[in-house]
C-alpha cells in the first residue's frame, strides 16, 4: 500500500482527521503524532515500509522525513476528495489486520506501543526493553507499560522469547 492510500485509509476509518493535521494546536499535534505512529507501526508490525527512517524521540519513534512530507508535500484536498470518491487503493488484507491491531487506540497507547516495538531493535531481551521504556516513558506507570507489552506480545508484535518470571506470581506471597 502506498502512503497516500494509507492516509486515505486512516482518514476514511476516522483514525486521523486530515482537516486538523496541520493546525498549530493540540488537535493538530495529536493527529500528527497518530500519523507518525501509524506509519511506524505499519512498517514495524506489518512490514509495509513507506520508506521513512525513524529515530527515538520524546513521543516515541519519529521520522523527520515523514514530518517534512506532511508539512510540505501532502495534498489534504486530494485526500479528502479521494476518500469521498473512494478513489484510493485499499489493500484489504493489510487494512483489515491494521484495524484489528490498532483501531480505537488512544494516542498514549500508540506512543508506548511504538516505543516498546522500537526497543526490540536495540535491546537484547524483554526485560532490557521494558527497563528502557520504563525509564524513557516514566510518566506512564509500569503496569500500563506492562499491559501494553503483554498485549503486543499476545498479538506477536514483539519478538523476544520470554525471559521474565510470571509478572505477579511473587506478589501473591
Amino acid at each position: 500500500m502506498k502512503l497516500q492510500d494509507f492516509i486515505c485509509f486512516l482518514y476514511d476509518n476516522k483514525m486521523i482527521n486530515i482537516n486538523n493535521l496541520l493546525k498549530d494546536d493540540e488537535n493538530g499535534f495529536i493527529n500528527r503524532l497518530k500519523l507518525q505512529k501509524y506509519v511506524f507501526l505499519a512498517k514495524a508490525s506489518l512490514r509495509n515500509d513507506f520508506g521513512y527512517d525513524y529515530n527515538i524521540y520524546r513521543d516515541g519513534p519519529y521520522s523527520a522525513g515523514l514530518a517534512n512530507y506532511f508539512y510540505e508535500e501532502l495534498d489534504l484536498n486530494r485526500i479528502s476528495s479521494d476518500v469521498k470518491e473512494k478513489n484510493w487503493i485499499d489493500d484489504i488484507i493489510f487494512t483489515d489486520r491494521f484495524l484489528t491491531l490498532f483501531k480505537d487506540k488512544e494516542p498514549e497507547w500508540l506512543v508506548v506501543a511504538a516505543t516498546l516495538i522500537d526497543s526490540t531493535n536495540y535491546c537484547e531481551n524483554e526485560q532490557e526493553s521494558l527497563n528502557k521504556v520504563y525509564a524513557i516513558k516514566s510518566k506512564y506507570s509500569r503496569d500500563y507499560i506492562d499491559d501494553i507489552w503483554n498485549e503486543l506480545k499476545g498479538k506477536s508484535l514483539v519478538h523476544y522469547e520470554s525471559d521474565l518470571k510470571t509478572k505477579n506470581f511473587f506478589s501473591l506471597f
